[in-house]
């Protein structure tokens, strides 16, 4: 189970309609073992389809979470058009990188304009859906 802040989620939800209807992407921030904060960067992709986090971004949310003693506890995406479910390339993505970063992937939904937030444990290919526990911040 995952515990994260209605905080966390809405602003998760909130950058991707923000950046609708290219996809969104970040990084969640957790203390004490519950999700606190989503980090925005900049998908250099542009793009409904794909998503490439800003390298620069990336270095700079590091060197941020370290100084306030958070923890890198997640990624995130947005899938506009379809479900909050990982694509063969979102797959891919977490396969080529799992010996670097083992965090939860979230993935937001905008399809139909209903807003939806899922995470997912992606290890050697293999897709497992975690339960998420909204708490109070």
């Amino acid at each position: 189970m995952i515990r994260i802040t209605g905080e966390a989620l809405q602003a998760m939800i909130a950058h991707a309609q923000r950046d609708d209807p290219n996809e969104a992407c970040g990084w969640l921030a957790a203390k004490d073992g519950v999700v606190v904060r989503a980090v925005p960067l900049r998908n250099v992709d542009a793009s409904p389809t794909s998503y490439t986090m800003d390298p620069l971004e990336q270095l700079t949310a590091q060197k941020a979470l370290r100084t306030e003693g958070l923890a890198h506890a997640g990624i995130y995406h947005s899938h506009v058009a379809t479900e909050a479910y990982p694509s063969r390339r979102d797959i891919a993505h977490a396969l080529a990188i799992q010996e670097l970063c083992r965090v939860p992937y979230w993935l937001v939904t905008l399809k139909d304009q209903r807003p939806r937030v899922r995470a997912f444990t992606i290890l050697d290919g293999h897709v497992r859906e975690e339960t998420v526990d909204e708490v109070a911040a």
